[in-house]
């Protein structure tokens, strides 16, 4: 955890900072309009936040002593900045999003503000935008499952991803951005799937997936495919008569020790089996000793080819 320590001083000894109190102090009554930091200011505030987690701001702990002198200025130094600077990072998350990510072979999950939980799979990167009357991620690349509060408000949550757009009030779903897809499995609730600059959508039920291409067009409803979703979230994948191409690029998505298939015919072997996220070296060694596929590999690249075809 990344903490920003910012020294106090106390109150009367920065003129600027006097004079910002009596400003606000002077909104406060409604003497003049409300006073706000410069633009800035607030990419400073930004800047930092980037480095924070919700734990930074959590003020239970915070003990408010009786102000010295009989000052109400003096309380600024305390427990009342503490709690200033919480409502500010309040009010700017509803102007800004907030960006989360994860490394090749990472995931973690992150709970956003509303108590909706995201489980970032590997090599993901979106953001998110929480505010009083609406919910939006935007997921810029990989996968993320979604466990989405309900509000009694029924606020709306949304999910863009590329040219589509997912739209919940309280549910359990997957969403998968590809090149030219993005694949949408409703494990729980409801979803409408759609483009996002359109009205047209599909509504889901629990148990079934749809995919939107780059155009922003849905495809035929098909089964959720739950088993794979449950198998990521565990640091497995598993392959029920995949061709190995396709094998091959979902073991590349959780390491930086790359598959290579050079030869063409290799491609359309079709592999079962579960094997470990991350494990490159482990599949190849699966597929050499279950196929009499031959590997050549290097620190950072592993080849399949046929035993047939002349060694690299």
């Amino acid at each position: 955890m990344v903490r920003t320590v910012i020294p106090l001083r106390p109150a009367g000894t920065d003129p600027q900072a006097e004079a910002f109190v009596d400003a606000v102090t002077r909104a406060e009554a409604g003497e003049t309009p409300a006073v706000g930091p410069d633009t800035a200011d607030v990419e400073a505030v930004w800047d930092a936040l980037g480095q924070l987690e919700a734990s930074d701001f959590d003020v239970s702990d915070v003990v408010v002593n009786k102000p010295a002198f009989g000052s109400r200025r003096y309380v600024l130094g305390g427990a009342a900045l503490a709690a200033s600077l919480v409502l500010g990072v309040g009010l700017m998350w509803n102007q800004r999003p907030v960006t989360y990510q994860t490394d090749v072979g990472e995931q973690k999950t992150i709970q956003l503000p509303d108590g909706s939980k995201v489980t970032l799979n590997t090599d993901t990167r979106l953001s998110a935008r929480v505010t009083d009357k609406h919910r939006e991620v935007t997921l810029k690349s990989g996968e993320a499952f979604f466990t989405v509060a309900h509000r009694p408000d029924n606020a709306p949550f949304d999910v863009v991803s590329g040219p589509a757009r997912i739209r919940v009030t309280g549910t359990k779903f997957n969403v998968y951005r590809k090149a030219e897809t993005t694949e949408v499995d409703l494990i729980e609730g409801g979803v409408r799937v759609g483009a996002k600059n359109t009205d047209a959508n599909v509504v889901l039920r629990p148990g079934q997936a749809v995919r939107v291409d780059s155009q922003g067009r849905t495809g035929p409803v098909t089964a959720a495919r739950a088993t794979r979703i449950l198998d990521w979230q565990q640091r497995r994948l598993s392959f029920e008569s995949a061709p190995l191409a396709e094998a091959v690029d979902e073991m590349n998505r959780y390491s930086r020790v790359k598959l290579t298939v050079t030869t063409p015919a290799l491609q359309a072997l079709k592999i079962d089996g579960v094997f470990d996220a991350g494990d490159t070296r482990g599949f190849a060694r699966a597929l050499h000793e279950l196929h009499g596929v031959s590997v050549k590999e290097n620190e950072h690249e592993i080849w399949l080819h046929s035993a047939r075809t002349t060694d690299r």
